[in-house]
């Protein structure tokens, strides 16, 4: 039986916004569409992404094959695939994958999450010329918000559509008490690149100043030695009892972690980031957010209203924004209010999956 879609992506683990939300995708029964799923399965871990290894290879090997399969069996009219972001290893893996399987489909539609794309692949060379063409002249291009340096524009997709992601939270018993301290949370790979180190540098500013409160971090490491590097620069400014790392959670447990914060701190320059899903988890549960002018940040959330947006790499303001959060309960609440209502417009799964039904449709629309 012939199929409209072979959706290919990577599902959780490991656990970031591009896999969360192919998930949705995987696990959506589609009223008026019919679709195949290949699932990719290149890493484990934070640590692992972007790593090459042999296993990856034969892994790349086995998608291309089991593409081949698909269409012989399905027929699919279009091929759905999220392409790298700014990171030349996972272009590589593109250029290979795409090359291999692209001509079969009638359609290709291309959902880009990761930021960065763009500006990177015009550095390139050689290999700018060959990511062109596998990603050029797709017949969509999905975008997470309107930004300046389009992968879409880029590669002169024929249809370009901007969609935000979304998704629906669990209500959580909580153990919060109101003699508790203040706790401003951080969701995200514990990495250089979402600020952890200027975050490290604003708990030390808000000590100074004898702001009562702690900082969880809920997010795997991204590698050994950057744990270490954080431990250490701690431990030399006596700030370990300050800074609770929880690991990696899931589920019920990453939901009670929101419902007990009274603030969200997510100070990323990440390359690859775009529209952090971690933001959107935030405004569903009510918090006040601090966070940075970064990418399609300032599109997702409101300034001023469910946000205080700052400058990259500015422990002084994120500290200065903290500060008046933590001392305004005022403000806090009525923040976290707008950041709820924010959330229930925009961002919830229904909005998403619906969107995202009617651009799939769109783009099987014969010329």
């Amino acid at each position: 039986m012939a199929v409209d879609i072979l959706l290919v992506g990577q599902k959780p683990p490991p656990y970031h916004g591009q896999a969360v939300a192919t998930q949705m995708l995987f696990d959506n029964d589609w009223s008026d569409l019919t679709t195949a799923h290949l699932y990719m399965h290149y890493s484990d871990s934070i640590d692992d992404v972007g790593r090459v290894s042999f296993y990856k290879v034969i892994h790349l090997m086995h998608l291309i094959i089991r593409t081949w399969v698909i269409w012989l069996k399905q027929r699919p009219k279009a091929l759905y695939y999220l392409p790298a972001g700014p990171d030349n290893i996972p272009i590589i893996r593109d250029i290979i994958y795409l090359g291999c399987t692209r001509w079969l489909f009638k359609k290709t539609i291309y959902h880009y999450h990761a930021g960065g794309l763009a500006e990177h692949i015009g550095t390139q060379g050689l290999l700018a010329g060959l990511a062109s063409k596998v990603y050029g002249r797709a017949d969509m291009s999905i975008e997470l918000c309107r930004a300046e340096s389009s992968p879409g524009r880029l590669f002169c997709a024929q249809q370009r559509v901007v969609i935000a992601n979304g998704l629906d939270v669990v209500d959580v018993a909580t153990s919060s008490s109101p003699n508790d301290l203040l706790k401003v949370l951080f969701v995200g790979a514990v990495s250089e690149g979402k600020g952890i180190l200027e975050l490290i540098k604003t708990v030390q500013l808000l000590e100074e100043q004898e702001i009562d409160c702690t900082f969880e971090v809920v997010g795997a490491w991204s590698s050994r030695e950057f744990k270490s590097e954080v431990m250490a620069m701690l431990i030399e400014l006596g700030l370990q009892n300050r800074v609770n790392f929880k690991g990696s959670l899931a589920g019920e447990k990453k939901w009670k972690a929101y419902a007990e914060a009274d603030i969200f701190f997510f100070p990323t320059h990440y390359k690859a980031e775009n529209f952090p899903l971690v933001l959107i988890e935030a405004m569903a549960f009510g918090l006040p957010i601090v966070t940075t002018k970064w990418r399609g940040i300032p599109e997702l959330v409101k300034d001023g209203e469910t946000a205080i947006l700052c400058d990259i790499k500015a422990p002084n303001d994120y500290a200065e924004a903290l500060v008046a959060l933590c001392q305004n309960r005022t403000t806090r609440i009525n923040m976290g209010k707008s950041s709820r209502i924010h959330y229930e417009k925009q961002f919830t799964q229904k909005i998403f999956i619906e969107s995202m039904e009617s651009a799939f449709k769109r783009a099987l629309m014969d010329d």
